[in-house]
């Protein structure tokens, strides 16, 4: 029986991808694989480290998987550095090839593919959807991790801050303890929005950032959907459940004998603006018609 490794962020009982409702699971269902029928599946966590990441896929190369997953950019280097020859099918935030994960997106080479959703232009557009939503925006705050400094969102950020006339003040914060002052920070520095960067930590606390934007009273443009879900005003994002489906035609294609190597890296076609419109509500933001009308997901 074909087994897959599963590399989490979170404890395995927590991640998403092992959800009864995920859409993994699902396509893996869909091309006729049954859990522990037909392929099993074992599940390594970091427990909410990077430094996790590395050691928990060393421990699933030991279990001899036949295909690591690794569901974000941090995952797939961790994966990387445990194993050269075991197949990683990876979900890249990220430039695969500036980073050293892949030599080009259509020959990926060595043991790498998956899909990428980096673009410069995707940081550039949740600024100008922010700037849209709130056209008197002129300072913005940034959250973002240093841990993760090799990914190109900060710089991406500036540039496009610097065309549309807005002034930004990054804050840098790679624990969850840190999250609390840093809204304070923002606050005093009379920021008028605050723009969330990719990142796991980020990921995992994005009630707790939801609930302090709201407590100071500051506008959130985030990167995932769900960041709108439990609270931010707005996140603009690839379609992630769509990506994770994607997953399980990487995995058939590898368990069938494909080299990842010559898998081709895709990148999603679809993106999603999430917009919740009790938080908008709550922070006396009036959400242009325009605004509306673009909206994939409205929460009320």
């Amino acid at each position: 029986m074909p087994r897959i490794g599963i590399l989490a962020w979170a404890p395995c009982e927590e991640t998403w991808l092992l959800d009864t409702s995920s859409p993994f699971l699902r396509g893996l269902a869909e091309l006729g694989y049954k859990i522990g029928e037909t392929v099993a599946i074992e599940c390594q966590s970091a427990a909410g480290s990077y430094e996790g990441l590395t050691s928990a896929a060393i421990d699933l190369a030991r279990l001899r998987v036949d295909v690591i997953v690794a569901d974000s950019e941090p995952a797939a280097h961790g994966a990387q550095e445990a194993t050269d020859t075991i197949p990683i099918v990876a979900i890249i935030s990220g430039n695969p090839v500036a980073t050293g994960l892949a030599h080009s997106l259509a020959k990926p080479g060595g043991n790498l593919t998956g899909l990428t959703y980096y673009a410069t232009e995707l940081t550039a557009k949740r600024l100008e959807l922010l700037k849209e939503m709130l056209p008197e925006v002129t300072a913005v705050g940034v959250l973002a991790n240093p841990n993760v400094s090799y990914l190109p969102f900060e710089n991406d950020t500036k540039r496009a801050a610097d065309r549309l006339g807005i002034l930004v003040s990054v804050h840098h914060i790679s624990e969850p303890s840190g999250l609390k002052d840093a809204f304070a920070r923002m606050k005093a520095e009379d920021v008028q929005a605050v723009f969330v960067l990719p990142d796991l930590m980020f990921a995992s606390e994005s009630p707790r950032i939801a609930a302090l934007a709201l407590e100071q009273r500051l506008p959130t443009m985030a990167w995932g959907g769900w960041f709108a879900q439990v609270g931010c005003l707005m996140a603009y994002s690839s379609d992630y459940g769509e990506m994770v489906h994607r997953l399980a035609f990487y995995i058939d294609r590898i368990l069938k004998g494909a080299k990842p190597g010559d898998l081709p890296i895709e990148q999603p076609t679809t993106y999603r603006l999430s917009i919740n419109l009790k938080t908008a509500e709550a922070l006396g933001v009036e959400v242009p018609q325009s605004i509306l009308m673009l909206a994939d997901e409205v929460i009320e």
